[in-house]
This record gives structure tokens, sequence and C-alpha cells, in this order.
């Protein structure tokens, strides 16, 4: 990965997880929506195969940025997406008891554009 400071090689079983917060739906559809730009210091590669779904990664994220997905791995388990916003402070990778997070800090951070949505 071209500006990456740490982090190891991916495999073809990982899969980089990256998605905009929430899941997207037919309320989504309807609802109004603006663009928004989000601080990105860092991103991970999860291993979903691995991934058993006990979430404590979800409770560890400074940020918040990891939510539970609706999808599930080839054992039946959800695992965690990413959202714009990761810090790369390693806290899910250090309390999930599987391994499944890599962790990426950039050099530089980035700013990606990511959407809202509006409630009335």
């Amino acid at each position: 990965m071209s500006g990456v400071a740490h982090g190891s090689d991916s495999h073809s079983s990982l899969v980089s997880v990256v998605s905009s917060r929430g899941s997207a739906g037919d309320a989504a559809d309807n609802a109004q929506t603006d663009a928004a730009t989000v601080l990105t210091r860092g991103t991970l590669v999860i291993d979903a195969e691995a991934c058993k779904g006990c979430e404590l990664c979800i409770d560890a994220c400074p940020p918040r940025v990891l939510t539970m997905g609706t999808d599930v791995n080839t054992r039946g388990y959800r695992f965690p997406v990413l959202a714009p916003g990761c810090t790369g402070c390693r806290a899910c990778s250090q309390i999930c008891p599987d391994f499944v997070f890599q962790v990426y800090k950039y050099e530089t951070p980035l700013e990606l554009s990511t959407r809202r949505e509006d409630v009335s």
C-alpha cells in the first residue's frame, strides 16, 4: 500500500472492509443525504472468515468507526465493517481474541468523502 507506514502484506483470504456509516436500504434511498469529509489516519484489513462475532472491537474502537455488519461469514458469524475516520490506533487488533485485524497507519492523513443521512 502506498503511503502506509505500518502493516504487513495482506493475503487473498483477507478482505478490506470499508463502508459508509450504516447499511443501505429502502429507507436510506428515500432519505436526504449530503456529502461530508472525514479525516482518516489509518485503515484496517479484516479477515472476515476468522471473525467469531464477539463484538469486542466495536466497544474498543475510540473513534467509533467499527460497526457490526449484517453479512455473515461461511461459519455463520457476523463481522465488523469499517466506516471512514479510522485513526490507526490498533485498539481493535489489541482486544481481538481471533487476530482478525491488520492495522495500517497512513504517513499523511487522508480526507475521505462520505454521505451523511439528514434526520428530519
